[in-house]
Parts: C-alpha cells; structure tokens; sequence
C-alpha cells in the first residue's frame, strides 16, 4: 500500500484511545465562541501528552504511557442524517488530489523495462480512512469508543455554578440509565465525572472564580475539579490582530473544512442512489460486423455529451469489459450507508461527531482566525489541565476499576471452574472446538454484568492505556469464552483485538495474521458486519505492510471489494495496487490490473478525476507493450473522462491513439472511433475559436489510406486472374 503520514503504530494509537464526553452549560459555551470555537473544539489540539506518563495494572505491575491521546466528544451533539454521512466520505476523497508540482516527474519507479511515474502517497484514501473510523457506530461487542467519563464545564459568571453542575450530572445519568443505547455510550455504569470551571480573565471576577473553585474541591473532591482561565486577551485587542497572518493557529489542522454544502470540482455522485454518475456514459456492448453507422454516432455523440446523470441511456458500442453487475440497478446498499452494525438505518448509529454539531450558532462566530483571545499563557493553561484531567483523574480511574474488573472475574473464575470440573466428570469433557459456520445462530445475548463482557471491558481497558501484553492475555482468554459459547461477534472482535495487541507489544516480533484473518472471515460470512470487518481490514493492512507483508495486505484488500460500496471498492483496490509495486519483486502487471479496476469503481462512484489518475498510471504499463485491445480500451477510457471534466486537449489526443494503422478493431469500430474524434476534435476548435479568434493552426495528421491518382489502374471487363507467384496489385473495376 501507499505511504502514510503515520507509521503503524502511530495509526493504532490514534484509532483506539479513551473516548470522553463533554457537557457544557451555555455560558461556557458562549466564553468560547469568542475564539470561534466550541470548547471540544477549544481543548482538541491539546489532547494528546507529550510527556510520559505512568498507571500500574491489575497486578500492581507499572507501565509506562507514551503520547496518549484522548478524543473529547460533545455529548449533546446532533448526528448526521444518512445522506449526509454518505455525501461526507465522497466529499472528502474527491476533495483530497495528488499534488502535482510543475517540472517534477514524481516518484519514477525502475522495473525491469518500465519507468513508472507513481504517487507515492494516497493522501485521499487516508482521509476517507480517519472519516470512516470515527463515524463508526458503537456496538456491545466492544468498548474501544465507548466514553470512560464525562466533563463538566460551568462558566464562572454563572448565577449558581453548583447548581448548574449538579443539573449537568442529572443530565448525564438520566441519558446513562433511561437510554443507554443512545449515542454516547458509556463503557461501565461508575463513570468519571470531572468538573471544570471555565473562567474569563478578562470580563470575570478573580475572586469569586477561586471561591466557587474551593466550593467544588469540597463538594466533589480536589482530584476532580478544575479551574481553567482563558480569554486572557480581550475583544478589542483582538479585532486589532485579524490582519495579523503570522499568528499561530493550532486548531486549523483540526477543524473541518468541507463544506457539504458546495459541491467538489471532479466528482459527480447521486447521493440519493449512491451510484456513479458515468455508469450509463461506459460503454455497454461490442459490436462487430456491420453496424448502422447513424445509430452509433448517434449514441457516441449523446454518450460524450453526457453531462453524468445516472439514468440517461448508455451507449450501444461497447460493453466494458471490468462489469460485474447491472448498471441499471440503483438499489444499491452501500456500505457506508450502514449506520447501525446491524444494518438499521438510525440517526443515533453514527459516531460522527465532528459533523453532527448543531450549526445554529455559527452564524454568531466570528469571521476570523480561531483563539484570538487566547495568549501563550491560555493555551499552556490548556495543556495542563489535559495533563492534570489524565494524571490525577483519568489514569487512577482506570486503575480502579481494571482492579474492580480483575477481582470479580477472579472470584467468578474459581465458581467456573469448580462447577465446570463437577459437570465434566458426569457429562464428558470439552466439547470440540469448531469454527464459526455462515448457518450457526450469531445472536448471543450477555447481560450487562456477564463475566464474558467483563472480561472484555478489562481487556479494553488495558489497550486504551498502552498494557499490550496483559491486554492480549485478556482477549486471549475472553476469545474461548466466546468460541464455547457461540458468540461469533464477541469471537470475531476479540481474535482482532488480540492480534492488534500482539502486534503492539514491543517485546512481540511476530505478527498472528492467522488471528486477523479469522476476524475479517467471521465478520463476513457469520456476522454479515462489513463495517467490523473494514475496520479490521485498514488495522491489519497497516501491521502488514510495518511487516513488508505486501502480497498478505493486497490479499485482504481485495476480499473487502465487493459491490456495496463503489467509493469503498475503489479506494481498497488501489491501495491492493500499491502493494504488489511494493513487493520485493514489484508485479508490475497485477499494479496496472488492479489500477484498471480501481479506476473502474471511481468512475462508478462519480470520482471522475481519480478515475482518470488511475487509468493514467496504468497505461504506462500497457502503452506500446503489443496489448492493443488493452490499450484502446484505456485511451477510450481517458478521452471519455478528460471531455467529462472539460479537458478537451487530452481527450482529443486520448482518442487520436485509437486511430492506428495496425488496429485490432473492427472496420465499423475504427469508423466509430474517427467520428467520436472528429466530434470531440470539433469541440475543441470551437473552444480555441472563442478563446483565441479564428483558429488558423495546421490540421491533424491522421493515419487514414491515402489515393495516388498516378498508381491507380482502371480495368473495364472481368477481374483478371493473377499468374503462378505473382500478386495482383490493388485496382477499381467497374
């Protein structure tokens, strides 16, 4: 696969860490609009430590935490509609291009007799990865997003800051208990409840913030509570800082910058449909012999008009050699339309929460930079009350209830195992281990204190805070448990976990890609969860590829491909691309293969820009290697989607390749080719006419039969016949 900016462990790190929940009261809110930031917004560049921290585990063995990371989450935010979420993930892969410098040739890979200009980077499919992870719903067989605690936040020019704290804790129980399957989910019913008093320096009063302050360590306890001063530069001075460019802004990189709203250069997709706007403009069938040379300009020319609306009438010329389906279909499900695990389509299913936030109050932010009324002092006053929230609350609550967790399933394993030892001398011993079947029942249920889940939770528990080894003992042990009692979901989620811990441990050199691959096939064929099994698809392949395992990652790519998702499909088959250039001995013709059919999926997920990147790279592979077919079916290909994107000089030259004197084409097929050039050859003159003037330049040189009237014979009478070992030369008889 491609390069990432992360390494792999980097990238597991980021996916699986604490999850809090954030409530604020209005007024806080409102000190931190005057930045043009909520306060998740506020706090997120600061969210991860930059210094080592330390938490001993069940057996009082300590560990040490590099870099953690914490993800705050707005409890009370709104979630996206299911158009939305979908419209998202395209947005954000049609917006993210390969930057191309002028004079630079990219990375030239030497293969034997080929010079291939490759992106080493894939910038978009990185991007749809981070998307697609955090709008990965919650699901009971796991607590890897579930929220360990929640943040309180009350400002100090509040009437009754108590009050208004005591309001939020309500707030927050009666969602725990009354509706516990709402998003956010909470990971274990004693969660941590931290309270911050939000003070403005500027407008607030110094002394009534300290006395509310005591107030709070009192009532709550000092390890709980937080006294954070921002805002430390006032409006005025800050109006006077807009023009400044030179101020840092550590929130930009963070914020999204999509705008749903405005539609993207290059990409065409039905969000209602889900199906690429050029799926009717492929071709749809070979014709040979003799045609009806109308119909086919006809066709031709309405198919190169096309402007990409996905019911208009496909082409009667070719039929695209890499279908697999019927394009007239438009009850696709995709995949990234799935918003529950289990296939229903709520509007509480999606994690998204960066998306779901309600933009009611935008329109009172500010046009401006973020944080204008921070100083240095208030982003280091920011950075300290993360580290204190995990040094003095965070990290010794989950020491707490890893001992609480690991006590409970000790005292239950000795019953276990007392009354297990009891029915096995009257009934026999273990039943036989058997693999998950596609027609076996896969809907176990635990109770919410079942010591499977538990064991689970403290599983969980242990990899969110960097205890691989014990982590992967936990999941080990849960993986029977789940495997005897039939739990194919809870088996699938803990052989994943089990291997990611394995591979995160430092002292682990070999990776259980056995493990892995289990996960992705139960999750599959047993538990028809593909979102499960995407997820694990994008971990392991970054485990693989630390490995240098490139033909195992291509492998696991190409068995996530499948016609649910198009945009999905194409993004996985371009990175099985990647892998087999990168392989120790590259395969340069299963790179261009793939390639072919990733540009394929793009161009049936409306993503017209990459699908032409993607046809590109593979012709440098095909061009002038005798695969003639091959070649004019991907010049064809890029003329079509250069006219569609309005790039008229290169669909002119794309199709003027098709015109060859050695073609393998039919004659009706090479006449249907000149038409479709000379009428996309004609567009462009009309185009340099209106720009330029009168076009006044020299004609294309074609490889059309040319007539000397000076060697041509006219015979009048019967065709005679040619002597022993001679060759009639080419005549007209009438």
């Amino acid at each position: 696969m491609a390069q990432c900016k992360q390494n792999a462990q980097e990238f597991v790190q980021n996916t699986f860490n604490p999850h809090v929940a954030v409530l604020c009261s209005r007024d806080a809110e409102v000190l931190c609009q005057k930045n043009n930031l909520t306060f998740v917004e506020l706090v997120q560049p600061f969210c991860r430590l930059t210094s080592e921290v330390h938490i001993r585990d069940p057996n009082n063995v300590p560990h040490t935490i590099r870099h953690l990371k914490i993800t705050m989450r707005d409890m009370s935010a709104t979630l996206p509609q299911q158009s939305v979420a979908k419209k998202i993930l395209n947005d954000i892969v049609a917006g993210a291009q390969p930057q191309l410098v002028e004079g630079n040739r990219g990375n030239v890979v030497s293969v034997g007799n080929y010079d291939l200009q490759l992106t080493s980077t894939t910038p978009w499919f990185e991007a749809y990865r981070e998307k697609f992870l955090q709008m990965l719903p919650p699901s009971d067989h796991d607590f890897l997003n579930h929220c360990l605690g929640c943040v309180f936040v009350v400002s100090s020019g509040h009437t009754d800051p108590l009050s208004m704290f005591n309001s939020l804790v309500n707030q927050q129980s009666t969602q725990q208990t009354q509706n516990p399957s709402k998003i956010p989910r909470w990971f274990c019913p004693g969660t941590l409840r931290y309270y911050v008093l939000l003070h403005d320096v500027i407008e607030g009063e110094d002394a009534k913030a300290d006395a509310i302050y005591q107030s709070m360590k009192s009532t709550y306890g000092a390890n709980v509570c937080h006294l954070l001063n921002i805002n430390s530069r006032s409006i005025h001075t800050a109006e006077s800082l807009k023009t400044d460019n030179n101020l840092p802004d550590p929130w930009s990189q963070f914020l999204n910058k999509n705008n749903t709203e405005q539609p993207v250069e290059g990409a065409d997709y039905d969000i209602a449909n889900g199906s690429g706007a050029d799926d009717a403009g492929f071709p749809s069938k070979v014709t040979e012999g003799n045609i009806d040379q109308t119909s086919v300009t006809d066709s031709m020319m309405a198919d190169l008009s096309d402007t990409g609306d996905a019911s208009s009438g496909s082409s009667d010329l070719f039929d695209h050699p890499l279908s697999l389906m019927d394009h007239s279909s438009n009850s696709i499900n995709h995949i990234d339309d799935q918003l529950s695990p289990d296939g229903t389509s709520s509007p509480e299913s999606s994690n998204n929460y960066s998306y779901s936030k309600n933009k009611s109050s935008d329109k009172n932010k500010p046009s401006s930079g973020h944080g204008m009324c921070l100083t240095t002092s208030d982003q280091d006053r920011l950075k300290i009350f993360i580290h204190e929230f995990c040094v003095r609350a965070l990290i010794p609550w989950a020491e707490k209830h890893m001992r609480i967790l690991n006590d409970q399933l000790t005292s239950r394993k000795g019953i276990h195992r007392s009354l297990f030892s009891a029915t096995k001398k009257w009934f026999g011993g273990n039943k036989p281990v058997n693999q998950a079947a596609t027609n076996q029942n896969t809907t176990v249920v635990y109770t919410t204190e079942a010591p499977e889940l538990q064991m689970r939770r403290l599983a969980d528990l242990a990899f969110l805070f960097q205890m691989y080894d014990f982590a992967y003992r936990t999941y080990h042990t849960a993986k029977r448990d789940f495997n005897n009692d039939h739990a194919w979901l809870h088996y699938a989620g803990a052989l994943e976990m089990a291997c990611i811990a394995m591979f995160m441990d430092p002292q682990e050199q070999k990776y259980p890609f056995h493990y892995m691959e289990s996960a992705i096939q139960t999750y599959l064929q047993t538990c028809k969860n593909p979102l499960y099994a995407a997820r694990a698809t994008v971990v392991s392949t970054e485990a693989l590829k630390s490995r240098r395992m490139y033909h195992e990652a291509a492998l696991q790519f190409i068995k996530l491909t499948s016609e649910d998702s198009d945009l999905r499909s194409a993004l996985l088959l371009e990175q099985a691309a990647h892998c087999y250039i990168n392989m120790e001995v590259p395969k340069v013709r299963k790179y261009s293969f793939h390639m072919i059919l990733a540009g394929h999926r793009f161009s049936k997920a409306g993503q017209r820009k990459h699908s032409l990147r993607s046809y590109s790279q593979a012709l440098q592979v095909y061009k002038g290697k005798g695969w003639a077919l091959a070649e004019d079916h991907i010049n064809f290909t890029l003329g079509r989607q250069s006219f569609n994107l309005k790039h008229l000089e290169n669909a002119t030259a794309a199709f003027k390749h098709l015109l060859t004197e050695n073609s393998k084409q039919t004659a009706g097929q090479q006449g249907a080719f000149f038409r479709e050039y000379l009428f996309v050859y004609k567009q462009l003159l009309t185009q340099e006419a209106g720009e330029l003037g009168d076009h006044s330049g020299p004609l294309p040189e074609l490889p059309l039969p040319i007539v000397d009237s000076n060697e041509t014979k006219v015979l009048l009478g019967s065709r005679p016949q040619p002597s022993q070992g001679k060759v009639l030369t080419t005549c007209l008889y009438y």
